[in-house]
């Protein structure tokens, strides 16, 4: 090789590498806040990440999981999340605490909150748990602060249990307690209930209409689904809490990145169904007008205009108007 060649090669290599780096420098590095990655819904959070950099020149982006929703929550108020996987009661407690910058992009997946008990225990109603062993959920989860917030609301005082799931597990074998709350992403037992079920036949326990009247006048965010019956053996259809479970910006991230999000996410979509196959069909846009009680990202709201669909005033964010 001459050295007019290999200054030539070196001199390549050299634009290439710097080619390289002009790219890289061109392209914003976004943080999403997921789940735990032991979480069911893990594989969705990463799939949205894939999409959304797959979907857009400018954009990459991180799963980061801190533990859950409460801690999402913290670190988009001190900045160090772009966007991030949530509930509407963290919306809501965070406005009733002050902060109002939070922007909904999509909600996409129920969460179910599902109480079942011992079926020898013979309780078919709410009102049966009052003064009885309950866990309520994981302590700390947004998912258990929820379900505490209903019972109160709804005027009931069950015995409440603080354990993780596996102790609350044990606790109903035993006969320690009553019954428990779990989440589950469907309408079918979660993985753990369904094999508790298999050795301590369970039952499930709904809200009446006056209890769901008495926790949606506490909760206006929260809404109602129904399990169908056969959840377990010869049971009747019920009636859970449902939280709606999506991803929120701020309204400090510009239009242009909350649009590029909102439609590399939708533009593959289908990539996300089979990696997370609770999402099923659902037209996620749609839910995202139909459930939000907090107004929407600008750059959502953009593309959602874009496909065609009319966005309330109410969900129009103030930097819009």
């Amino acid at each position: 090789m001459t050295m007019h060649s290999l200054i030539s090669g070196l001199s390549g290599i050299a634009l290439v590498a710097g080619l390289s780096t002009a790219v890289m420098a061109d392209t914003t590095q976004l943080n999403m806040g997921g789940s735990t990655t032991t979480s069911g819904f893990y594989p969705y959070y990463t799939a949205i990440a894939k999409a959304v950099s797959d979907a857009s020149d400018d954009l990459n982006v991180t799963v980061v999981s801190l533990g859950g929703f409460a801690k999402n929550d913290k670190a988009m108020q001190r900045g160090e999340m772009d966007f991030a996987g949530f509930s509407a009661n963290l919306i809501e407690d965070a406005i009733a605490d002050g902060y109002d910058k939070y922007r909904v992009l999509w909600w996409a997946v129920p969460s179910f909150q599902n109480i079942m008990v011992r079926k020898d225990s013979g309780a078919t109603t709410m009102a049966d748990l009052n003064g009885k062993c309950f866990n309520a959920g994981v302590p700390g989860a947004t998912a258990q602060k929820v379900m505490l917030r209903s019972l109160k609301a709804a005027g009931l005082a069950p015995d409440i249990q603080l354990s993780d799931s596996k102790a609350s597990i044990k606790a109903i074998q035993d006969g320690r307690c009553l019954g428990q709350m779990k989440t589950m992403g469907g309408k079918t037992l979660d993985g753990a209930t369904a094999a508790l079920n298999v050795t301590t036949p369970l039952w499930p326990i709904g809200w009446t209409e006056e209890e769901k009247a008495g926790i949606k006048a506490e909760m206006p965010w929260i809404d109602f689904g129904t399990v169908p019956a056969g959840v377990v053996k010869d049971a009747p259809s019920y009636d859970v809490n449902v939280m709606w479970i999506g991803f929120v910006a701020t309204s400090e991230m510009d239009e242009e990145t909350g649009y590029e999000i909102t439609k590399g996410m939708w533009d593959r979509i289908d990539d996300q169904r089979v990696a997370y196959p609770g999402l099923g069909d659902r037209d996620l846009p749609r839910i995202t007008i139909d459930k939000s009680a907090t107004p929407l990202h600008a750059g959502a709201v953009r593309f959602y205009r874009e496909i065609g669909l009319d966005v309330p005033e109410a969900l129009i964010p103030p930097e819009m108007k």
